[in-house]
């Protein structure tokens, strides 16, 4: 039995949820309604993949009542016709393997009464940890504690989530471009691209066109969510792929005439990580300008996040996507290639 077989006996489930939780649903689940409230999460589903994720962040799990106290849920594989949401779901629930009381070497092996009972155990889970999250969520409405504002899910999420914990620091960390760090530079565009270091020529202007493309500032923001879900790596830009030492005067002049151009690209840059990836991301992440052949570039050292998976904000698609380095390139991962990936690399 692989991962996609295992996915999809999962996905044909309904989950419970109780009817007592109703009222604290219809304030909060955006159900066609023009006005409300409170500023609402969306479909009942997003709402419900909320309060599974506040209920096990904030270990409250809370089994479901007996009877007819509960009503049936829509199909997980139904939720939005299978949307990333419900991936980001799944990779949660695989994360918990443990708590939840499999392992994935014994899955292949199990005959299906075994199998069902496993199935059963993750909807449990969920159920359970949707319940807790509910739970607290109406306990704050009710005790008139939660701040309306089109970020109150954001907020409640930041204030129960390890997601964060490595968010020391709001800004991008800047290094002195010492003699080591010239000459280890040096010496990686010598050595040439890697799964470890990646040379860019700019991080927003298309050569091409000579104008700024949100592509190829995607593109750099790829490379660094590659390193963050693979090993540490280097990204250069102001470097061709054949090696060719280019500089920063093209992006510098993309920003006009602004007194200060390297304040301009360290800004822009500390904003384009913000967008893509999020906060989370400067505490792995350090900056220097090395002046090589005098020419200035950007270096980009980026660590390997040890808590977790990191996924990159696709504004035009309305998506996030999972990135990780392959040979000297980086590549997308479909979701049961993800889901494998994830389990295997931060197991």
């Amino acid at each position: 039995m692989n991962s996609e077989v295992f996915k999809n006996l999962i996905t044909k489930r309904r989950p419970k949820y109780a009817k007592s939780r109703i009222p604290v649903i219809e304030a909060f689940a955006n159900k066609g309604k023009s006005k409300s409230e409170y500023s609402q999460f969306g479909p009942i589903y997003e709402l419900y993949i909320y309060a599974f994720v506040i209920g096990l962040k904030k270990k409250i799990q809370l089994p479901l009542p007996k009877g007819n106290m509960t009503k049936d849920f829509l199909e997980i594989g139904k939720w939005k016709g299978g949307s990333s949401l419900v991936d980001f779901l799944l990779m949660t629930i695989f994360t918990h393997c443990e708590e939840i009381g499999f392992k994935w070497n014994e899955l292949e092996d199990m005959e299906e009464p075994e199998l069902n009972k496993v199935v059963d155990d993750i909807i449990t889970f969920i159920e359970s940890y949707a319940n807790g999250g509910l739970e607290y969520l109406q306990q704050e409405y009710n005790d008139n504690k939660l701040l309306n504002s089109p970020y109150l899910f954001v907020d409640l999420l930041a204030e129960n989530s390890e997601f964060i914990e490595e968010d020391d620091s709001i800004n991008l960390e800047i290094e002195e471009a010492d003699e080591d760090i010239v000459s280890s530079t040096l010496s990686l565009i010598k050595a040439g691209e890697s799964p470890n270091t990646e040379f860019k020529s700019t991080l927003r202007v298309n050569l091409h066109t000579n104008k700024p493309d949100d592509k190829m500032e995607l593109s750099c923001i790829k490379t660094i969510a590659g390193f963050m879900n693979t090993k540490n790596g280097t990204l250069l830009i102001g470097v061709a792929d054949n090696k060719e030492i280019l500089g920063l005067n093209t992006d510098f002049e993309s920003f006009g005439n602004k007194p200060d151009l390297l304040d301009e690209f360290q800004k822009h840059l500390d904003n384009l990580v913000e967008k893509y990836i999020g906060n989370s991301a400067y505490s792995l992440i350090r900056i220097s300008f090395p002046e090589l052949e005098g020419k200035m570039i950007c270096r980009i050292d980026v660590d390997f996040r040890k808590s977790g998976a990191i996924y990159v904000k696709n504004k035009s698609k309305n998506t996030e996507e999972f990135y990780i380095r392959r040979a000297a390139s980086t590549t997308a991962l479909n979701p049961s290639e993800m889901i494998n990936y994830i389990d295997n690399h931060w197991s």
